[in-house]
């Protein structure tokens, strides 16, 4: 079994050497004390991110309706602005993935994984499994490049091939529900298109004064693999900004936030981060996790709003987040909605942000999908959905909803 080394470790800790200078980042995997919190809940929750469905009273559906509900396509459709002056361009619009030598596309490579760890099957442990796969590869690239006298990697390429192996090891060994290649490249050509326009409108300003980082949110941390997609598109956008050597007065800079509910997770996540070099750029933040909306009753609804108001008065407050330039949607299904309006009202998104949600085929988010519709007839976005597989899957259909906000959002 894939499982069998980690599960006889049953708990594992990743601890680094803390040297910065060090390339080697090796990884001490030691079995710590038994953690009670491991057993709870937190842990086992996220076989429930696929099963929600909004449009039947806001409630969760099982494992086997949600995969019923797979093929079938969203109840409505959204449609995408055709005049020569829409924000969503003719090359972003296309559904067609972008070639990326650097990744695998999961819509195009067939699995050899077994079919007891197919889609919506999980393993406690697969996380902690991943980790290891990962340090194994990167092991192996190192020892390569040593071999041909080359440099280390940059964190660039470091992230690309942590992608490429999560890649592998989920058509190889176990489904998990990572963004995948095929909407990596999607999402990491709507957020180039984002930051191109930003850093047009941010050289048209007048030099001099603060410079404004580019930031990204992301809902949804999981092991890390959607936050290394954004920074390696914010990097290469870096890197070419600094090879041009112009506008050195206003140099690009920018910042992700990436939230997560598991605290474990967030470890898991911390040390990918830390692989790929891209610890400096990704600030990852722990947040209470939330009931399910068909769980609460009318007593509890005014407490709920006030959590969800928490998430935009920890970036207000605590990270000094004044505006998100970029936001991914990829955690629980049943909070899209709220948390979207939450930072809409708080000023977060405002003209020129983008949202990209995930899974809103799948899951049929059509009470999502009618708040950005709203918000289309009303002028102040754009939007489009991009049908494509759900990750790793051959023949689950999924998509994601791409949104350019044209005006600030009205304050209900």
């Amino acid at each position: 079994s894939p499982f069998s080394f980690t599960s006889r470790l049953l708990h594992i800790m990743m601890i680094f050497d803390t040297n910065p200078s060090d390339d080697n980042n090796n990884i001490v995997i030691v079995p710590p004390q038994p953690d009670f919190a491991f057993q709870t809940q937190d842990e086992f929750s996220y076989s429930n991110l696929y099963c929600y469905d909004d449009t039947v009273n806001n409630t969760s559906t099982t494992n086997t309706t949600a995969t019923a509900n797979a093929g079938t396509t969203p109840s409505r459709s959204v449609s995408v602005a055709t005049n020569s002056t829409s924000t969503l361009s003719s090359k972003e619009s296309s559904t067609t993935a972008i070639a990326d030598t650097n990744s695998t596309n999961d819509k195009n490579t067939k699995s050899s994984r077994d079919p007891r760890n197919g889609a919506f099957t999980f393993q406690v442990h697969a996380e902690y499994d991943l980790l290891l796969h990962i340090q194994k590869d990167l092991d192996k690239h190192r020892n390569m490049r040593r071999g041909q006298g080359k440099s280390s990697s940059d964190d660039v390429e470091l992230s690309r091939l942590i992608m490429k192996s999560v890649d592998e090891y989920c058509l190889q060994k176990q489904w998990m529900y990572h963004i995948g290649s095929e909407k990596g490249v999607a999402i990491g050509r709507f957020l180039r298109a984002g930051v191109e326009s930003f850093r047009d409108k941010q050289l048209k300003q007048a030099m001099g004064g603060e410079v404004k980082k580019f930031i990204c949110v992301e809902l949804g941390t999981y092991c890390g693999y959607s936050a290394l997609v954004l920074a390696s598109t914010l990097r290469q956008f870096m890197q070419e900004q600094e090879q041009e050597q112009q506008n050195q007065n206003q140099p690009f800079e920018f910042q992700i936030y990436t939230t997560e509910v598991s605290s474990k997770l967030l470890n898991v996540a911390q040390s990918v981060f830390r692989l790929a070099k891209m610890e400096h750029y990704i600030t990852p933040i722990l947040v209470n996790s939330d009931d399910d909306a068909s769980k609460i009753d009318e007593a509890e609804k005014k407490n709920r709003q006030r959590r969800r108001s928490e998430l935009s008065q920890t970036l207000l407050n605590q990270h000094g987040a004044t505006r998100i330039d970029f936001l991914l949607l990829d955690h629980a299904k049943h909070l899209y909605l709220d948390d979207l309006r939450d930072l809409e009202d708080a000023g977060l998104l405002r003209a020129g942000s983008r949202v990209s949600a995930d899974n809103v085929v799948f899951n049929r988010l059509d009470a999502y999908r009618d708040h950005v519709h709203k918000l289309e007839l009303e002028g102040v976005v754009e939007s489009r959905l991009e049908e494509m597989n759900l990750e790793y899957s051959n023949n689950l259909k999924d998509g994601m909803e791409m949104t350019v906000y044209l005006k600030d959002p009205p304050i209900r």
